[in-house]
C-alpha cells in the first residue's frame, strides 16, 4: 500500500496542471510570432506524415506561341525544378519549479512562466525566419544609412516588376527605422496621413498599401545594422512539423516539476523574387 500511495502522489503532482495549459501556451506562441506569422504556412499539411524533407515542384511559366498552321504547335516541355524544405530545425525550452516555490510564490510562478516559455520559442522561430532576409533576390538601402523615401519606392518597384501579388505584402523593420520613418512628411504631416501620428503612434500604419511590423529579432551586419524586409508572403515558407509541444514532467530528486517545450520546423526561401532585403542604419 505504501508503494502504491507513492505512485499516486507522484502522478498527481506531475499532472496538477490540466491539459488546457498546453493549448494556452501553444496559442501564446502563435500570437508572439512576428516574422513567422508573415510566412507561407501552406506546406505544413505535408509534414504531418513523417520524414525530414518536403519536395515542392516549381511549375515554370508557359509561354503562348503564334499559330503557324504549316507546322505542328510547340508543346510545353520545360524542365521542372524543385525546392526542398528541410525540416531540420529543432529547439526545446524548459524550467524547473520546486514544490516549495510552487506553494509560496505569489503571484504564482507557473502562471507567469507560461508566457515566457511561449515567447522563447516564438523568438527563436522569428530569428530563423529573419536570417533569410539577407538572401532575398533584391536589396534596397545602404547598410549604416537611414531609410529614405527613395529606398521605400525602390523596394516597392522591385516587387511590382517581379509580379508579386499586392495581397499579403508587408514590411518588417527594426524600431530604429520607425524613428527614421517619422522624419518623412508622408508619415508625420496631416496633409498625408489625415490624423496626428505624434499622438496615435505608428501602430496600424501602412507603407504603400502594406502593413508595417516591428521586431528586434532581425539579423545584423557587422557592427549591428539590421536587415529588414519588404516581401510578399510566398517569399518564405515556415513549416512546423511539430508545433510547440508542452508538458509537465516530475523531477523527484529536485522536488519539482519541469515545464518543457519542444518544436521541429523548417524555414525556406520559396520565391526570392517576391522579397527585398531592407538595409538599415542600426
Amino acid at each position: 500500500m505504501a508503494d502504491e500511495a507513492k505512485v499516486v502522489i507522484a502522478t498527481n503532482l506531475a499532472n496538477w496542471i490540466p491539459d488546457i495549459w498546453s493549448l494556452e501556451v501553444l496559442s501564446a506562441v502563435e500570437n508572439s510570432l512576428v516574422a513567422g506569422a508573415l510566412c507561407d504556412r501552406t506546406y505544413e499539411a505535408f509534414a504531418r506524415g513523417g520524414g525530414n524533407n518536403i519536395v515542392v515542384p516549381n511549375l515554370a511559366e508557359i509561354t503562348a506561341n503564334a499559330v503557324n498552321t504549316s507546322l505542328e504547335m510547340t508543346l510545353y516541355d520545360t524542365v521542372q525544378n524543385v525546392t526542398n524544405i528541410a525540416l531540420n530545425i529543432k529547439y526545446d525550452i524548459g524550467v524547473v519549479v520546486d514544490d516549495i516555490n510552487q506553494m509560496q510564490s505569489n503571484p504564482k510562478y507557473f502562471e507567469k512562466v507560461r508566457s515566457k516559455l511561449a515567447y522563447g520559442l516564438a523568438k527563436q522561430i522569428d530569428t530563423n525566419v529573419c536570417a533569410l532576409y539577407k538572401g532575398l533576390d533584391y536589396a534596397a538601402g545602404t547598410v549604416n544609412v537611414a531609410l529614405t523615401e527613395d529606398v521605400l519606392l525602390e523596394a516597392y518597384e522591385y516587387l511590382n516588376v517581379a509580379n508579386a501579388p499586392y495581397e499579403d505584402r508587408h514590411w518588417v523593420i527594426d524600431p530604429e527605422s520607425i524613428t527614421d520613418l517619422y522624419k518623412f512628411d508622408m508619415f508625420s504631416k496631416w496633409d498625408y496621413t489625415g490624423d496626428v501620428p505624434w499622438k496615435t503612434g505608428f501602430v496600424g500604419r501602412q507603407i504603400l498599401g502594406a502593413p508595417v511590423y516591428v521586431t528586434t529579432n532581425l539579423d545584423t551586419y557587422a557592427g549591428g545594422p539590421h536587415a529588414g524586409a519588404y516581401k510578399q508572403r510566398e517569399a518564405i515558407a515556415l513549416t512546423m512539423q511539430m508545433a510547440p509541444k508542452f508538458e509537465v514532467a516530475r523531477i523527484p530528486l529536485q522536488h519539482g516539476d519541469a515545464l518543457i517545450g519542444l518544436c521541429v520546423y523548417g524555414v525556406t526561401e520559396m520565391r526570392g523574387t517576391f522579397g527585398v532585403c531592407i538595409n538599415t542604419r542600426s
